[in-house]
């Protein structure tokens, strides 16, 4: 599991949203004061979905 932290940006937003895409659970998307977002499993804290190029390589692989 990978952690991100936010040391370069401030949260300007958070939000608990349904994952409709699983079909179950929910996720955090969290918006910061650069315009970019990133997306949290809500249950396990695990990334996944991201704006940022940097995260790209840390997201779960699609099948």
């Amino acid at each position: 599991m990978i952690f991100i932290t936010d040391d370069d940006k401030e949260i300007i937003s958070e939000e608990i949203k349904f994952n409709y895409q699983e079909g179950s659970g929910y996720y955090r998307h969290v918006t910061y004061s650069d315009g970019g977002f990133r997306q949290f499993d809500k249950e396990t804290g695990e990334l996944i979905g991201s704006s940022y190029a940097s995260d790209q390589k840390n997201l779960p692989k699609m099948e």
